[in-house]
């Protein structure tokens, strides 16, 4: 069985990785073959995932699919076009029984060869704005999974299903895993910009930090591109004081060894979210505006309506308000504890991954 990923970006690149090691982990419940896997995308992304997963990367050039006047829009149409012919011939050449996508620009030229080719195709969509090439997709699509059920009305009823977001069981917390009302004396904050940062977060909590650091620990992810500035703003900022030991700044954070350890996330409202969710950890959510992202403010949204998150938008991101609203979440029992319940309650994320990998078996093995 061939097995075809393809998505563009982190937050569409390792919900891929988590769905094809469920794969792997049911082919060898099943005593099957081990399927072949491909990714088709402009990068590679992370090559030891990759490696992880015995997937063969194949370039597939891509352009982004602008909505806003650019000089580059020619060009990226053209690349885009280039892309869709490179895309038909090398899916032609691997013909695989199974398309699994993610969505983004660079996944386009490859489910627009997968239609000419007549090759099944599941997307999945972790939004509650779809995006353009996971809604145009879905008109064809064999499959369509959704983190969010607002969006179901968008697709074909009878292709749609509320899957949650799939997440690597890296990142997963064992079966019955509870959490309670931080009992230390200094509860750890975990600060999430991204993968690449946030600089309009990282500004906000270094805003705070001497202030902040009296009552609680802070944990940093600054993004690899901005931790060298952060470091000498925070040294200078924290020359003397008390608790500056109780800082930890750096690129990048591996999630998993934090969740269980921290108490509160201050995260953007990308997909990381359901895993803070599956961890029971209460979020300050802080969307990128609408003119930059068009879905993160409705995420953001959306999971403080189920009772996850406060949200708290760029625009009121002030010193005050921002301490009175971490405060608010860290020293209120009540409201702490409401918000692990309503996690508790939210609907799970954690079989997202089996669902869709049990799904793409199916349908690859009809075609073997």
């Amino acid at each position: 069985m061939k097995i075809v990923l393809t998505g563009a970006g982190g937050g569409h690149f390792y919900p891929l990785i988590a769905v094809a090691e469920r794969v792997r982990k049911e082919a060898f419940i099943q005593k099957l073959i081990q399927p072949t896997f491909y990714f088709f995308s402009d990068a590679s992304y992370d090559e030891e995932a990759l490696y992880s997963i015995d997937a063969t990367f194949v370039q597939i050039p891509a352009g982004k699919l602008r909505v806003y006047p650019s000089l580059e829009t020619l060009t990226d149409i053209i690349k885009t076009a280039y892309g869709c012919v490179i895309a038909i011939a090398k899916l032609y050449a691997i013909y695989p029984d199974v398309v699994f996508a993610k969505g983004g620009y660079a996944s386009f030229p490859t489910l627009f060869a997968a239609r000419i080719l007549s090759i099944p195709v599941i997307v999945h969509e972790s939004d509650t704005v779809p995006g353009r090439v996971t809604k145009w997709a879905g008109k064809f699509a064999t499959r369509v999974a959704l983190s969010y059920p607002q969006v179901a009305s968008l697709y074909p009823s009878d292709r749609v299903a509320l899957t949650g977001q799939p997440i690597r069981d890296s990142l997963l917390p064992e079966e019955g895993y509870t959490r309670t009302y931080p009992h230390q004396k200094r509860p750890v904050i975990l600060v999430l910009g991204g993968s690449q940062g946030a600089q309009t977060l990282n500004n906000a909590i270094i805003s705070i930090l001497p202030t902040l650091l009296n009552s609680f620990d802070v944990v940093h992810q600054t993004g690899a591109l901005n931790l060298d500035q952060v470091k000498e703003l925070t040294s200078k900022i924290l020359i003397g004081h008390e608790f500056k030991e109780h800082y930890f700044a750096d690129g990048f954070i591996d999630t998993a060894l934090f969740y269980p350890k921290v108490d509160m996330v201050i995260t953007r409202a990308g997909s990381s979210m359901f895993e803070m969710v599956e961890w029971r950890l209460p979020m300050l959510v802080i969307p990128i505006p609408e003119t930059i992202s068009r879905d993160q403010r409705t995420n953001a949204y959306t999971m403080a309506s189920y009772g996850v998150a406060t949200v708290l938008e760029e625009n009121n991101l002030g010193p005050n308000i921002l301490l009175s609203t971490i405060s608010r979440v860290l020293d209120d029992q009540t409201e702490y504890m409401n918000m692990v319940y309503k996690a508790e309650a939210m609907y799970t994320s954690r079989e997202g991954a089996t669902t869709i990998a049990r799904e793409l078996m199916r349908i690859g093995l009809s075609h073997i």
